[in-house]
């Protein structure tokens, strides 16, 4: 009896020391690898893909900017619905790096853009602003040495607010 105690004891331990954990799986293949990290509940949490061109790596309702960007996140705004991601490539040839994030903001679009005009006014960036059939879209361009960062707004007419996407491209 001592013996089935102890081993439903070891048994309730080992289940509960994966509760709360995150759970990583590596899929190989001839190009490379794909390596999917689960959340506690078992939800897709980040998908890293490592292959001979680089690494890309895509983080769900994440709102994470790299220091260096330059560009801060909308104040108030949430993870949108492709989190972040980012792109490194280590081949030989046209080596660069890929940013993005996609957020929202229950703000209005004029808003928005207002806010980002007037932090990005000493970088002096492009600013077009156009009607589409889904509502109004401004984008603010900054380009400068061989670095290429872009804030797309979009109004959201289903959830309304502003949908917004900051990446950053660098050869």
């Amino acid at each position: 009896m001592r013996l089935e105690t102890v081993m439903v004891v070891f048994g309730v331990l080992v289940m509960l020391s994966g509760c709360g954990k995150k759970e990583e799986t590596v899929y190989s293949g001839e190009e490379g690898d794909v390596t999917v990290t689960r959340d506690a509940a078992g939800e897709p949490d980040k998908v890293t893909v490592t292959g001979k061109e680089g690494t890309a790596t895509m983080e769900y309702g994440k709102t994470v900017l790299p220091e260096d960007l330059g560009i801060s996140l909308y104040p108030g705004a949430t993870a949108g619905q492709g989190g972040t991601m980012q792109f490194e490539n280590q081949a030989e040839q046209g080596a660069g790096s890929v940013f993005s994030v996609s957020v929202h903001s229950n703000d209005a679009i004029d808003k928005v853009a207002q806010y980002y005009k007037e932090e990005l006014k000493n970088q002096q960036p492009r600013v077009f602003e156009m009607a589409m059939p889904t509502g109004r879209m401004v984008t603010l361009t900054i380009e400068k040495d061989a670095t290429v960062k872009t804030i797309v707004l979009s109004e959201n007419g289903k959830q309304g607010g502003t949908d917004i996407q900051i990446s950053r491209i660098r050869e």
